[in-house]
């Protein structure tokens, strides 16, 4: 009898109503300087440039509540906010948890129009995929969940806090920040202006072309910092030395290193906590 009490138990426990729909929007983007804000709160952000002149959305949306009625309200309070204003489009994810969408940035009231949230077994995720125009601006920001970007070629903001990033074939400057993650960006083109990438628990991977003239400002407290290019120190306590599979070992005095490879150029700032920086050339391949 207990036993069966137990099993019983456990299946309400882990019982639960499900929802999942699919979400898709398009919006023509003409020439000229076009941008595409996207945030998102629990889900993975997957974005490819294409030569198409318009931005285009699927997201897949997942809830689950402990009951019908709480699953229908849940279905009453999520959503995807999209809007566009000339040529940029901006799309929030809307949960139980606010008011609002993710992509309002004014904090003030923040904590009246913060909801009620009981601590209920609730899943709100929502994955989401978007093509966009190759030249656009883009910015993305997560929270809970992975950023993929492929072949952009315009300025860049990309962000999350529990998830990896990962750019491939990406050119263009910006910013590429996560805290519980590896950042890993494979440049078809080096960056021209400054850039900066950070993660707090992860490695930096970055694959730079080999024509490769830059200012490199690098911090890693527990890791190490590693180069395929030859660099010279600048007057700061950094050296170099041999290391293993023909790469140099970047040694760094305080935990910060500043180098530059080729004629210099633009400033990079690596900074890692937790994780090595390691800086390639796509000259001996790509991840």
């Amino acid at each position: 009898m207990k036993t069966s009490l137990i099993l019983l138990a456990a299946a309400s426990l882990w019982s639960a109503e499900e929802s999942t729909r699919t979400i898709e929007k398009s919006f023509p983007l003409a020439g000229g300087s076009r941008s595409v804000f996207v945030c998102g709160i629990n889900g993975a952000l997957n974005v490819t440039a294409t030569d198409s002149n318009e931005v285009r959305f699927s997201v897949t949306e997942k809830l689950e509540a402990p009951t019908r009625d709480r699953l229908d309200e849940i279905k009453r309070e999520s959503d995807v906010v999209f809007t566009q204003e000339g040529n940029a489009v901006r799309a929030g994810v809307k949960g139980p948890w606010s008011e609002r969408d993710c992509s309002y940035r004014n904090t003030e009231n923040r904590n009246r129009e913060r909801r009620r949230w009981d601590g209920e077994r609730i899943k709100v995720q929502h994955d989401i995929t978007v093509s966009l125009p190759r030249d656009a601006r883009v910015e993305l920001r997560n929270v809970n969940g992975g950023i993929r970007v492929t072949g952009t070629t315009g300025p860049y903001v990309v962000s999350t806090v529990n998830g990896s990033i990962r750019m491939t074939e990406v050119e263009g400057s910006g910013d590429v920040n996560t805290v519980n993650g590896t950042v890993e960006v494979v440049y078809r083109r080096n960056p021209t202006q400054d850039t900066k990438f950070r993660t707090v628990n992860g490695k930096l991977d970055l694959y730079f072309h080999p024509s490769l003239h830059a200012d490199f400002k690098m911090k890693t407290v527990n890791g190490k910092a590693f180069t395929d290019f030859e660099m010279v120190a600048l007057p700061t306590t950094t050296s170099m030395k041999d290391g293993s599979d023909g790469m140099r070992v970047i040694q760094r005095h305080g935990g910060l290193g500043e180098m530059r490879a080729g004629s210099g150029g633009p400033k990079f700032s690596l900074e890692t906590v937790n994780g090595s920086i390691l800086i390639h050339s796509t000259e001996k391949g790509r991840p």
